[in-house]
């Protein structure tokens, strides 16, 4: 079984169940990933916490320079911003503030003619996700809080 090869092309200990009948190109269907040790994740948080920490891990990767790391909501913007504006991790909302990082950290100059500045037909704005922060459930709140490593947070922008 350690050299069984699983849907995804998952090895025996990555991922629960190992095999399925039904067609990953067709069916959904939940696949559990497993810990490096083998062992399942306590929770969905838990894995997120090695996401995050393998994510940051690939600028040590050969051939990266640097990694920019950026927060989804740092890429919505609207007509009024400026009230989350402490809180970016990008010098200003949306793709601009994220070809700008880029430009500063590489001194690659984007090509400006292609409307990302202004964004009048919105083709460069993200979409909203979720039901806000002020619909969540007071439980749900304070389980994520209480769960959440926010130490591994902080290291991608996020804090309490």
């Amino acid at each position: 079984t350690a050299n069984a090869l699983c849907s995804f092309n998952f090895s025996y200990d990555e991922v629960i169940p190992c095999m399925t009948q039904r067609d990953p190109n067709t069916d959904s269907f939940p696949l559990y990933e497993l810990r490096p040790d083998g062992t399942p994740y306590a929770n969905l948080l838990e894995l997120r916490e090695d996401k995050i920490k393998n994510f940051l891990s690939t600028a040590n990767f050969d051939g990266v320079v640097d990694l920019i790391s950026i927060r989804y909501e740092d890429l919505l913007w609207g007509e009024d911003y400026t009230d989350d504006a402490l809180y970016l991790t990008l010098p200003f909302p949306g793709i601009a503030g994220l070809l700008e990082k880029i430009r500063d950290q590489t001194k690659l100059v984007p090509d400006i003619s292609a409307g990302w500045i202004l964004d009048e037909d919105g083709v460069f704005r993200a979409q909203q996700l979720g039901v806000g922060v002020d619909r969540l459930d007071p439980y749900f709140v304070q389980w994520m809080e209480d769960n959440i490593d926010w130490d591994v947070e902080d290291l991608v922008g996020y804090s309490l």
